[in-house]
């Protein structure tokens, strides 16, 4: 009696451990960032090149900091704990920029401070959703592309509004919408070198376009000698004299490969050459001319395709194509969130399974102990229907609720379907190592 009180404990134990686990990973956000400490996706560099301002991430907390080229002497300029700030740009003459302010629904506010990050100021609500945005060339207006918030937060097929370009007034803050087009993508925001046309990347006809928005005539067109970009190129970046544009596109040694490698480019309008620059074999990200000297910035991530990513900057001289890497002096504080981190790190997808194939085998286990060495297939019994119940709704979800609802649930039969093998395999050969007196 006692053995099997102690068995029971067990099953119990094991039972509560695994319903904690499932609660738990229902409950908490898929935030690969939640505990990251690293250089963020973007940033920008200062019309005299002296000065790099960028993203970064200290125990999950994304803010704006400030360094010199060198990547010395770095300063905090924001300091935000119930936003993410991210993407800044500084104006033409350096004395404002802009940043975008990531709320826990992922919307993005639009900010505009001084060089310092003193005086911040919204001029957007948390109805719209930012995606880039730039100053104008008088740096008295900014211009973004945006969608609805409530467009922005639907799946795949649900939304009803698409990407736009506004415009809005620094100072009094008057917005103006200048497209109406819904476009499914609208980023790497740019302004052309006399102000008068902005441009942007689209995603049209299974590729992305380099559009010019005229502001005197409120047209669109193809942006200049942006067709000779080839088919999948991004991250676009003209230089500052509009005679070379910088940008990604897949390495062609990875193309035969399971994970495709983005390299960075530099296409000579005027010699009419298209240049590869780096050979890395990762993802480069946020290519930026230097104004005053011939050298181009960017981001590497240098654990290109994993999440959180990590981003290094560097910086190539266009001469010489050497590549210097830029050291941020960072002095990261040590994380005050081990005993959450590790719980989040325990608590996954891998340790639900485990779980559950644990509490079958007990089951079983304690039915072929205390009943009958037939009764030890019962609890496999009953997860294979369980996977077949689970694969069968998936069905009738995917057709009536959501076609990526069905899919999450199919995922789901596939994994119950792989613990139930496993612990087949456990109940078959459990007569051979447990005996029964």
């Amino acid at each position: 009696m006692k053995k099997r009180k102690q068995w029971i404990t067990l099953i119990l134990i094991t039972f509560l451990l695994l319903i904690a686990s499932i609660v738990f990973s229902l409950m908490r956000a898929d935030d690969p960032y939640r505990y990251f400490t690293g250089m963020g996706s973007s940033f920008d560099l200062s019309p005299d090149d002296e000065h790099y301002i960028f993203s970064y991430y200290l125990n999950g907390k994304e803010n704006i900091y400030r360094s010199n080229a060198d990547g010395t002497d770095i300063e905090q300029i924001t300091d935000s704990s119930s936003e993410r700030l991210h993407h800044p740009k500084y104006s033409s003459e350096a004395s404002q920029i802009l940043f975008l302010g990531e709320n826990p629904d992922r919307v993005n506010t639009l900010y505009v401070a001084d060089q310092n990050g003193k005086e911040q100021k919204s001029l957007t609500t948390g109805n719209i959703h930012v995606e880039d945005a730039v100053f104008s060339v008088t740096g008295k207006e900014v211009f973004f592309t945006g969608i609805p918030a409530e467009s922005f937060n639907k799946v795949e097929g649900e939304a009803t509004d698409g990407y736009d370009l506004f415009s809005v007034d620094i100072q009094s803050g008057e917005m103006d919408q200048l497209t109406d087009q819904d476009y499914f993508t609208m980023d790497s925001l740019a302004i052309s070198q006399d102000g008068k046309e902005i441009y942007y990347s689209l995603f049209d006809e299974g590729r992305e376009k380099v559009t010019a928005f005229s502001l005197d005539d409120g047209l669109e067109k193809t942006a200049p000698e942006a067709n000779r970009l080839p088919y999948e190129s991004y991250h676009f970046r003209y230089s500052p004299d509009e005679s070379k544009i910088a940008y990604t596109y897949v390495s062609e040694e990875s193309r035969d490969s399971s994970l495709f490698g983005y390299e960075l480019f530099l296409l000579d309008l005027k010699k009419g050459e298209d240049q590869r620059l780096t050979n890395l074999d990762s993802s480069i990200v946020s290519p930026r001319f230097f104004h005053e000297q011939n050298q181009i910035a960017f981001l590497e991530n240098t654990n290109w395709p994993g999440e959180p990513a990590e981003h290094a900057l560097n910086v190539m001289d266009l001469e010489t194509e050497e590549i210097h890497p830029i050291e941020l002096a960072m002095s990261p504080p040590k994380s005050s969130q081990w005993l959450p981190k590790t719980i989040d790190t325990l608590a996954h997808g891998w340790t639900v399974a485990i779980l559950y194939v644990v509490l079958i085998g007990l089951l079983s286990t304690y039915l072929f102990i205390f009943h009958s060495k037939k009764k030890r297939y019962v609890p496999v019994l009953v997860s294979f229907f369980l996977s077949i119940i689970v694969f069968s709704v998936s069905f009738f979800v995917a057709f009536v609720v959501n076609p990526w609802y069905g899919i999450g649930l199919g995922m789901l039969a596939t994994a119950l379907l792989g613990c139930t093998v496993i612990s087949f395999g456990y109940a078959f050969v459990l007569k051979f190592f447990v005996k029964v007196d």
